[in-house]
Order: structure tokens, then C-alpha cells, then sequence
């Protein structure tokens, strides 16, 4: 709040007093006044004033002077001084008054919006309760329910003045918007969180957004510091839905403890899928948070299959949930509305019972049809009081048959140019910007502007929401229409000729307004373009849109934006242009689908489609994206075989990959499909090559932390195949190290290095530390729902368990054998590894016998060939404890025989001790002379269960 005497100035409302009496000033001269009291005293240029305002755009000096010329007549003389030519000068003395708000730092000063609220005691009365069970750290979610213009946003809004009133709050509200919403991954969670973000005390919420909810914080643009950016979207980066979902939830968590936040999610009939989740997440956690969600929507609207539908039915089933469901208001109401807006009134008592019958008792449809008595003159304000000037009959003949043809009507009393104003807004959407509908118009600006601020203030068919800035770096004034209903008569005044021209009119605005920035509009282009029979920029806008969702997680919304272009394309013409597009369809497509839901065979489909319009086009970068994308997919899905001959393809167009993370990338694939497959010089080759090796030197961690941690995991397991256990531990410490320093506690990377650190010991036959890892790995698994780290920490755990116990009951045995342990595709004869060796161990021979089988087939079948020597060790071990020996030998021979070719020092120690071990006479004499060999070249680690057992052989 600023002084002025005798005036005084709320920059966050937007409100000017003098003497204790508000005055009204227009937006444009309030901005200018803003800028001039932040600058009291000094010159400001006119060039100043124009891009405060209005941005980088040419202003008219004659329009600036008639702004300049309504604030003078508002704060009268001796307060501006004009400097001819130059500027002007703010003469008055600006004091901060310092504001001691009760209710804390959030929200703003009332606004005395003229809010009635009328025959909803009950439905407030839920609301306080549900509030009051959050503060009582009992999380829950209230779902408000009804047709169209049942006061819904009414409803709520009441409520939350009361709640900023009752003390400190935390409130986030978003919208979901019908034209593009439901492709808009997260659309209404992403504005509460900016919300949050900027409002008072907004220091605490980013800090909480940083450290626990990078991935979020990332997404909203304006709202993170410069300095902080880089490292947010490190951390953000390789983010999976699941991890988003908690990372939202701590961070809610977290800033409720000190005081309560409210989530607000209106309109959630068009919601995005991703939404939905968001609330289902958020609402059945069980952990105890001051948190309150509120949601509206329109139940004829949500039918069956709608993304609400599952998450509204399972809360409220399991009493996680409420729901509050308006009806229309009853004459006693509407009587009690009437005496709030119309104080004094000498109305007739039968009144409120005809607006009951003309309106059925909607809440809108009554306020929309009293404005508009009001405005022909019916009802009016006398002295001592309001009356009715015509009779009760003829007030019920004028009766609207619908409240779209009673918006319609007040439309018409529009003059011609706010007529057309409307219109087009109508055209661009439930909100929209002055300059959008100027442009779609051929018309100023700065007039539109002021006629949509006469409309919000006056006509009550809009509301100002608020500047920002575009890319282009002008300042726009947004709005929005107070009900759907309001956009969708406005649409319908215009013919399907008129609405075509001006969807593309309002695309040209967005494209030319956000040039190198149309991913942030992307939806509202694809939408706009496909409205205006341009279906080749509309599927382009589509997959920038299904890109930018994939990168949110918002897969599914990422999946409807790619089928659209689809669609459209197949309208499209065959040319190069339709296949460049398709290629970049397929592309993101194909890469999105499989991240979100493993869809391999669509996704290795649609690469192969990629590629084959890659090499039809001559493209040799787009080659080479398709190329990687299609050696991971086939990677993953354990056809390493097919993997490397992708990147063997992927050699002579390596180059033309401009993308260092995506070159990065390949590199990773590349390294892994050759370990996995057993080359293991080539794949230390590799790794060296992206740097893993000096991670174990101080100088040089963060650097290759940087790249990929999950890299590092590849090296220390080299590191131990080849021989060199002591320099793997470093390795993989280090890495956990990194992990703990560089990520949140709780981040993917940090349960992944734990996991893979808890592997490496358990191959070095180190039970308890392995098991001393795969707690923690499991205990952020958990929290944190990552599926494949929490499995492997389950199965490390339970051969931990087997491996540390001398007995166990039959029924724990039972137990331990039991649950799961495959894992997925790619990396199988890692758990096989564990599990063979928890049934040797539990004395399950028959069993190990089958998984050692189906095991040995699997690698046949993938090329996984990286732990072959150990399954053919294990099943000599099982063969030896059914004293087959013979076949047992063969077995032990094809493991010494695998490791010999593969490399593998320590998995060639580890089948010559059991050789040994199984030999007789000269075989045995040869197989202690081959331990010592190998002792002699493996230089480290020897306190490691093998290479103890290995000093005793040779010493013995």
C-alpha cells in the first residue's frame, strides 16, 4: 500500500482512495499511475511509460496523452508535471504504509466485489467443516456439484474470502478451459501452483516447490528465479508421472504444515486426464496434511468413461471424498437475493415467485435476467428505495424462453463495435486478450482494450484477469467471459464463414506474438488452425503440443494431441510437406507411447515407419533420432540382438545428431546394449569414452554426474566383470554420493544408485551391505512409486535374507520364493541370477533347475549374455547338490568356457573355485593353477568372499 496525501494506493487490487473514498480509474491510466509513483519525483521518459504498459509496441503520443489527461482529472492538478517533449513527473512524496493483515500473508485485501449469495447456508456450512477437517491435518477433497449457472463458482468464492479472512492460508486455484483443456496436460494444477507461487509469502512456497517438487516449479514460467532455473531442470530431468505425482504431494505436504492449503480445480468436466490423476493422488494419500481440494464440475457433463468419473466414485466410496450438489434457488431466496441487491426495495411479494418460474430458480439466469430489468429501466433505484415500474404480467410476457436468448438479447443493446468485440471473443475462447481480438478486428488495440474493460465493469459479461507479457514483448490485458454460457451465445452470432476467418486471424496473433516460444501456446494454435481449415499447421501445432505434454508426463494427453494430427494429416494431400510432418508424428508418437505405457510394438512400428520416411526425405538427422529411439525400445524390451543392429545403422549418420542430450543418449544405449550383451572391453571402451571412469575422482563427479548417474551403475558392474571389485565399490559409491549431494533425498536417482549399488554387493557375495543398500532404495521406492527400483530392492532383500540365515521355517521359505522376481524385459538374468540362487540355497533344486532353463532360453532368444557364465555355474551347483556330476562338470566347464570369451575375470574365478571345488585328481590340480593365475591378475578386493576362497584353495 503507497501514500500519497491525501490519496492512498493498493498496487495488488488495483485500488485508489482519496480521503477514504474510492475512486474509479480505467486500467491503462492506473498502469501509468503504477509506474509513476514506483518513480516519484524523477523524469520519466514517455518511451518509459509506453513499454511499462503497454510493451514494445508504437504507441501514438495522443493516445498517451488522453490517459494522461483522465488521470489528471482524477488526482487533480499539482500532482503530474508534463515536461514537453520528454516525459512527465510525479510531484507528490510516496510513502510504504505498512499493512497488518490479520489473516497472514496470502490472498488480498476484499474487494468488495458486490458477491450475493443467497439460499446456500447449508452447502457453506459443508465447505467450513471440510476446512476446519483440514486444519485439523485431516486431508479432504469436496467435490461441488450442478448444472450450468447453479452458482458453483459463486459458492466457492464465498468460501474462500471467509477462509482468507479466518486467518493464514495458502489458496491455489486453476480452470479447466473447454476449447483445449482436455489436451493440456496438468492445465488447472500448473495455475494453482503459480497461483501459490505469487502470491504473499510466495518465498516460502518456491522454496518448498525447490526442494521438493523441482519437476513442478520447472513447468511455470516467471516464477523460478534465473539463477535457480539450471539447476531446477537438472533435477527435473528424466521425470516419470509417478515421481511428479509425489514430488506435488510433499510439496503440499510440506508448506501445510505450518499453515492450511486449499487447491481449487473449477470446471473439472473439462478436465485433462492428467488432472484427474493429480486429484485421485493427491486425495487418497493417507498421510496427514492441512489440505483441501475443492473441485467443480457439471455431473451431466462427466458421463461414464470421463476421466472424473473413476476418481470422484472411488474417493467418495472410500470416504476420502464428499460431494455437494446445488439445486435451484426457491422463492425465499430469491426474495433474500432481491432485498441484498436491491436494499429497501417495495417490490410486490409475488415477484420473487415469478423470477422462480421465469428462471426455474438458476442462479445465473436470475442475476443475468435482474441486470437486465435493471438495465431497460423495469426495476430502478428511487429515493428511499428501489421499486418495479411495470406490472408483475408484463414483466412475465417479456419472459426469455432461455437464459442464452435473454444473453443474446443484451448483446443486441451492445453498440455495433462491442457487438464485434464480443463476437470474436466468443471465437478466441473462454479467455482471451485484447490484442487477439483487436488483430482478428483490423482494429487499435488500446480501444478494445478499453471497451473489454467497459464490458467487465459494467455489463457484467466479462472479468479482467490480469496482464502478461508475450515473447514479443507486448503487455496484454487477459479476460475471460463470466460463464460458458455468455461464450457460447457469443459464438453462435457469427457464421461458420466469419468464425473460419477469425479462428485464423487469432492464430496469426499467437504465432507472430510467440515466435520461438509456440510451444506455450500450442494447444490454442491447434485448436485455432483446425477451426480454420488449415489441417497441415494444425496437426504441426498438435504434435508441439503432444511433445510438450509427453515432456509434463501428461502421456495420455500427449497420445490424444499425436491421434489428432493423425487425423488431420489423412485430410492433407500427399507431398513432402505431409511426410515431413508425419515423420516428426511418428517420432514423437512412437517415443511417447512407450514411455508412458512400454508399448513397445507400437512404438518399434512406428520408428520403422520413421525411418522409412527418414530415408524417403533424405533427412539423416531425423535417421538418426529414429535410429537411437528405435535401439533403445528394442534395448528395453530385451532384443538386444536387433538393438545393436540399429546402432550399427546408426554409425554413418551419428553426426548429424545436433542434439548433445540425444547424442548423449545414443552413447548410453549404445554402452549398455554392449555390456548386456557380454562385449565387455568394447563396453569399457564406451563408457571411458562418456567419462564414467573419473567419477571416481573428486574433480571431475559433478561433471559426469551431470550425463546420467544410471551410467555409472553400467561402469562398476564392468569394473567387477573384468576384475576389479575394490575400483567398483568406488565407483558405485561415488555415484551414490552424487546422487545424495546433486538430487533431492527422495529423486529417481538417488533410489536407482542405492539399488544398483545393493546389486553390485550382491554379486560380490556381501549380503549385509547389500542389504543395508536395498532398504533405503525400498523405503524412497516406495514413497516415491518407482515400480522398478522398489523390485529390485525386494528381491536383493530377500536373498540377503536366505544368504544370512542359517535355517528357515518352510512356510518363510514358501514365502521368499513366492512373490515375484523377473523384473523386466531387459536385465532378467540379473534377478534370475539372485533367485537361482535363493532356491540353491533354500534347498529348492527342482525349482532353480526350471528358472536356470527358462533362463538359459531367454538368452538365446535376447543376446543378454552379460551373467551367462554364472547361470551356467549355478545350474553345475544345483546339478553338483543332486550329485550329477558329470552333467554338473559339463555345466561348470561351459561357465569357464563363457568367461574366457566374455573376459570375465571374476566370473571365471568364480566358476574355476567351483570346478575345483567339483574335481578330482588332475582336473582338480589344473583348476587350483588356473585360481592362481587369476589371483595374480586380479589385483584388488581381496577381502571379497571369492578371492578369499580363492587364497585357501591355492594355499591348501
Amino acid at each position: 500500500m503507497l501514500s500519497f496525501p491525501p490519496f492512498r494506493l493498493d498496487l495488488d487490487d488495483e485500488r485508489l482512495w482519496k480521503d477514504g473514498k474510492e475512486l474509479h480509474l480505467r486500467r491503462k491510466p492506473f498502469a501509468i499511475l503504477r509506474y509513476l509513483v514506483q518513480h516519484p519525483r524523477r523524469l520519466v521518459t514517455q518511451h518509459e511509460i509506453v513499454e511499462a504498459v503497454w510493451g514494445n509496441i508504437a504507441m501514438s503520443e495522443s493516445l498517451l496523452r488522453t490517459h494522461m489527461s483522465e488521470l489528471r482529472r482524477v488526482l487533480g492538478e499539482g500532482t503530474i508535471e508534463t515536461v514537453v517533449g520528454r516525459g512527465y513527473r510525479f510531484l507528490l512524496e510516496v510513502k510504504c504504509l505498512e499493512l497488518n493483515l490479520s489473516r497472514g500473508e496470502t490472498g488480498s485485501m476484499a474487494k468488495g466485489n458486490g458477491m450475493v449469495v443467497v439460499g446456500r447456508d447449508a452447502e457453506l456450512d459443508s465447505l467450513r467443516a471440510a476446512f476446519q477437517s483440514a486444519k485439523d491435518r485431516r486431508r479432504t477433497t469436496v467435490f461441488v456439484t450442478g448444472e450450468a449457472g447453479t452458482g458453483k463458482t459463486t459458492l466457492v468464492d464465498a468460501f474462500l474470502e471467509e477462509a482468507r479472512a479466518s486467518g493464514r492460508v495458502l489458496i491455489g486455484s486453476g480452470a479447466c478451459v473447454e476449447q483445449y483443456g482436455s489436451g493440456q496436460a496438468y492445465l488447472p494444477v500448473l495455475e494453482a501452483v503459480d497461483a501459490l507461487c505469487r502470491a504473499r509469502g510466495a518465498e516460502r512456497v518456491m522454496d518448498m516447490f525447490s526442494t521438493h517438487a523441482p519437476t513442478w516449479l520447472v513447468q511455470v514460467p516467471g516464477v523460478a528465479r534465473p539463477d535457480r532455473l539450471d539447476d531446477l531442470q537438472r533435477r527435473a530431468a528424466g521425470a516419470t508421472q509417478a515421481r511428479t505425482l509425489c514430488e506435488l504431494a510433499d510439496a503440499l505436504e510440506a508448506l501445510s504444515i505450518d499453515s492450511p492449503v486449499v487447491l481449487v480445480f473449477e470446471d473439472l468436466h473439462w478436465t485433462d486426464p492428467s488432472t484427474a490423476e493429480v486429484i485421485a493422488f493427491l486425495g487418497s494419500r493417507r498421510e496427514p496434511a492441512q489440505l483441501l481440494i475443492v473441485g467443480t464440475y457439471r455431473p451431466e457433463e462427466a458421463v461414464r468413461g470421463h476421466p472424473l468419473t473413476r476418481v470422484t466414485g472411488e474417493l467418495v466410496a472410500h470416504r476420502r471424498a464428499s460431494s455437494i450438489a446445488l439445486e435451484g434457488l426457491g422463492s425465499d431466496a430469491i426474495d433474500a437475493y432481491l432485498s441484498k441487491r436491491c436494499p429497501g426495495h417495495t417490490f410486490p411479494p409475488e415477484l420473487a415467485r415469478t423470477l422462480e418460474r421465469s428462471t426455474g430458480g438458476n442462479p445465473l439466469f436470475l442475476t443475468t435476467l435482474v441486470d437486465d430489468l435493471e438495465g431497460q429501466g423495469l426495476i430502478r433505484e428511487q429515493v428511499g428505495g428501489w421499486e418495479l415500474s411495470t406490472s408483475l404480467q408484463d414483466m412475465a410476457a417479456r419472459r426469455p424462453d432461455s437464459i442464452r436468448r435473454l444473453i443474446d438479447t443484451q448483446i443486441d443493446r451492445l453498440g455495433a463495435v462491442e457487438q464485434r468485440i464480443v463476437e470474436v471473443a466468443g471465437v478466441a475462447g473462454m479467455t482471451f486478450t485484447a490484442g487477439v481480438v483487436a488483430h482478428a478486428l483490423d482494429a487499435d488495440v488500446d480501444s478494445v482494450d478499453s471497451a473489454c474493460e467497459s464490458l467487465a465493469s459494467e455489463r457484467r459479461l466479462l472479468h479482467y484477469v490480469g496482464p502478461e507479457t508475450w515473447p514479443d514483448g507486448t503487455i496484454q490485458s487477459r479476460y475471460a467471459f463470466r460463464h460458458a454460457h455468455f461464450l457460447h451465445t457469443a459464438l453462435a452470432r457469427s457464421t461458420a464463414a466469419t468464425v473460419r476467418m477469425r479462428h485464423r486471424k487469432i492464430a496469426e496473433r499467437l504465432e507472430t506474438g510467440y515466435v520461438g516460444h509456440e510451444q506455450e501456446v500450442a494447444d490454442e494454435l491447434a485448436v485455432h488452425f483446425e477451426h480454420g481449415q488449415m489441417p497441415v499447421k494444425a496437426a504441426r501445432y498438435h504434435v508441439v503440443a503432444g511433445e510438450r505434454a509427453a515432456r509434463r508426463c501428461g502421456y495420455k494427453e500427449a497420445s490424444a494431441h499425436h491421434d489428432y494430427a493423425r487425423a488431420l494429416l489423412d485430410k492433407a494431400p500427399e507431398s513432402r510437406d505431409r511426410d515431413i510432418l508425419e515423420l516428426r508424428i511418428s517420432l514423437s508418437q512412437g517415443w511417447s507411447l512407450f514411455q508412458a505405457n512400454g508399448s513397445a510394438d507400437v512404438a518399434v512400428r512406428l520408428m520403422e515407419r520413421a525411418k522409412e520416411l527418414a530415408g524417403r526425405l533424405d533427412d539423416e538427422a531425423s535417421l538418426a533420432e529414429a535410429l537411437i529411439r528405435l535401439e533403445a525400445v528394442l534395448m528395453v524390451q530385451g532384443d538386444l540382438h536387433e538393438a545393436s543392429v540399429q546402432a550399427s545403422a546408426l554409425a554413418p549418420v551419428f553426426d548429424h545428431v545436433s542434439d548433445a542430450a540425444l547424442r548423449l543418449f545414443a552413447k548410453q544405449v549404445e554402452a549398455t546394449t554392449v555390456l548386456l550383451r557380454g562385449q565387455f572391453e568394447e563396453a569399457r571402451r564406451l563408457l571411458g569414452a562418456l567419462g564414467v571412469f573419473r567419477a571416481t575422482e573428486e574433480e571431475t563427479a559433478m561433471e559426469a554426474a551431470r550425463a546420467h548417474l544410471l551410467a555409472f551403475s553400467m561402469g562398476a558392474f564392468a569394473l567387477w566383470l573384468t576384475g576389479e571389485p575394490d575400483r567398483a565399490v568406488m565407483l558405485s559409491r561415488r555415484a551414490q554420493r552424487v546422487a545424495e549431494q546433486a538430487y533431492d533425498p527422495f529423486d529417481h536417482e538417488h533410489a536407482a544408485m542405492l539399488a544398483e549399488g545393493a546389486l553390485l554387493h550382491a554379486w560380490r557375495r556381501e549380503p549385509a551391505l547389500a542389504s543395508e543398500l536395498a532398504k533405503r532404495a525400498l523405503a524412497i521406492s516406495e514413497k516415491r512409486s518407482f515400480a522398478k527400483w522398489q523390485s529390485r530392492a525386494e528381491l536383493i532383500l530377500r536373498w540377503a535374507e536366505a544368504e544370512l540365515a542359517q535355517t528357515l521355517p518352510s512356510e518363510r521359505v514358501e514365502e521368499l520364493l513366492s512373490k515375484p522376481w523377473e523384473g523386466g524385459s531387459v536385465g532378467r538374468t540379473m534377478h534370475a541370477m539372485l533367485y537361482i540362487g535363493m532356491c540353491a540355497r533354500l534347498g529348492r533344486p527342482e525349482r532353480a533347475l526350471e528358472v536356470i532353463a527358462n533362463t538359459l532360453a531367454t538368452i538365446e532368444r535376447s543376446d543378454e549374455r552379460w551373467l551367462e557364465p554364472e547361470i551356467h555355474r549355478l545350474r553345475g551347483e544345483v546339478l553338483r547338490s543332486r550329485k550329477d556330476a558329470t552333467e554338473a562338470e559339463r555345466s561348470i566347464a561351459r561357465a569357464i568356457e563363457k568367461a574366457q570369451q566374455q573376459g570375465s575375470r571374476s566370473l571365471e574365478l568364480r566358476a574355476t573355485l567351483s570346478f575345483h571345488a567339483l574335481a578330482a585328481g588332475a582336473k582338480k590340480k589344473r583348476a587350483r593353477e588356473n585360481v592362481a593365475r587369476l589371483l595374480s591378475v586380479i589385483t584388488e578386493g581381496h577381502d571379497t568372499p571369492d578371492l578369499v576362497d580363492a587364497r585357501a584353495v591355492v594355499e591348501n
